[in-house]
């Protein structure tokens, strides 16, 4: 027919077009080789069909082996991971006493209203960490000879932890005064000192005064003689003869009206044949009237053990020649106002901070002595009763103390 050429029929599928070649058709009855070429297949828009996914292959039986063996290695990691993030966090009714730090003092020391000197070298106290224990901690504290594991009671001696922590923050208070004026004191200034009794910081085990006394208790007489100092109360009690009865007068940490309580005196561990009474104490509302501003920054750590460091900090801030000769000394020790150094507690543990922190020497309490050398290895250790002992052996490691004297009085620069 003439005219234009008709429309072609919609319809899914390929369409051929006119100007291509059609595609030759072998005749019915002719033989295809269905290997000569690769069929392929259209699908209904025209593209090429996937080919049919093969069969996955077996995993071998080796395969199959190694991988329950990672699957069991995943689930024990796993499980032990599980078990120790528990034992970190489970809470035990324990505390750990690990070794802590190893802290410079003069730095920490400011004086205002006369000379103040800095030196090479300084004197560090040291401190231990104090922390309620969980179940991985407490067992690694009992396998570590220098981490000691104590109750609960024990270790708070029988406080809350709040007023443990507070009643130490305020026996730090009570041993940077003490330093303040002993240092004074050695120089050859006039400093005065009182207070409302002699509070308990620490009672022995197994003396007579661990049950009659406990921590907190203020003891304001001895046998009616006032107490105002906790020297006062080492003098009343130094006094006397081990196998010895006092009467003390004692305001209950607990509150209530002041009792008084006997207990019999037992000898000093050094083989003196002193008495003692097994006790720790400071000062209960001490207060100086100093020449000039001393002040000490002791930071976070409490207890009374800084005594003897901040004491020889002080006079070295006070003193033209450096009294270390230059070297990092470690020092531990209570120092009360007759300038008596005394026993503190977790030396072992201060020993392990002290030898890791390559100090030249630790001065320690004597009575503590052999519990230091034991964890000292080559450190030298010395074992110190008095300021003065202190001051000997700093002598002996070359500080320049032959000469103490106070400084010009002028303001410090």
């Amino acid at each position: 027919m003439g005219g234009a050429a008709a429309a072609p029929d919609e319809q899914e599928g390929p369409v051929i077009s006119d100007e291509a070649e059609a595609p030759s058709v072998p005749p019915a009855d002719t033989p295809v080789d269905v290997d000569a070429a690769p069929v392929t297949v259209v699908t209904a828009d025209g593209a090429p069909a996937e080919p049919p996914a093969e069969a996955p292959t077996p995993a071998s039986p080796a395969v199959r082996r190694r991988r329950k063996r990672w699957l069991i290695l995943g689930l024990s990691v796993g499980l032990v991971s599980a078990v120790l993030i528990a034992a970190s966090l489970i809470p035990v009714p324990y505390y750990t006493i690990a070794p802590g730090s190893v802290r410079t003092t003069e730095p920490r020391i400011k004086v205002d209203g006369t000379a103040a000197f800095d030196h090479p070298g300084d004197v560090s106290f040291t401190t231990i960490s104090f922390a309620p224990a969980t179940v991985l901690t407490a067992v690694l504290g009992w396998l570590d000879p220098s981490v000691e594991v104590l109750d609960e009671k024990t270790a708070l001696g029988g406080q809350q932890p709040d007023e443990n922590r507070k009643r130490n923050l305020e026996l730090m208070d009570s041993s940077k005064q003490a330093a303040q004026v002993v240092a004074l004191r050695k120089l050859g200034y006039q400093v005065g000192a009182s207070g409302t009794g002699a509070v308990i910081a620490f009672t022995k085990p197994g003396t007579p005064a661990a049950s009659v006394l406990e921590v907190g208790d203020v003891v304001t007489a001895v046998d009616g003689t006032p107490i105002g100092l906790s020297d006062e109360l080492v003098a009343a009690i130094g006094a006397r003869q081990p196998g010895d009865k006092v009467a003390l007068t004692v305001e209950p940490a607990a509150g209530g009206a002041p009792e008084t309580r006997t207990v019999e005196l037992i000898a000093r561990d050094d083989g003196s044949g002193k008495a003692m009474l097994g006790v720790q104490a400071g000062t209960r509302n001490i207060t100086f009237d100093l020449p000039f501003s001393v002040t000490i920054d002791s930071g976070d750590v409490g207890g009374p053990s800084a005594g003897l460091a901040f004491t020889l900090g002080t006079i070295d801030k006070l003193t033209p020649g450096g009294i270390t000769g230059g070297k990092q000394i470690a020092t531990t020790g209570t120092i009360d106002l007759a300038g008596r150094v005394g026993p503190v507690g977790g030396v072992p543990q201060k020993t392990v901070a002290v030898r890791r922190s390559g100090a030249a020497a630790f001065l320690v309490p004597r009575d503590e002595y052999e519990d230091a050398k034991r964890f000292a290895g080559d450190m030298p250790v010395i074992p110190v009763d008095t300021l003065d002992d202190a001051l000997a052996a700093l002598g002996s490691l070359g500080g320049d103390t032959a000469n103490l004297a106070q400084a010009p009085a002028q303001p410090a620069g």
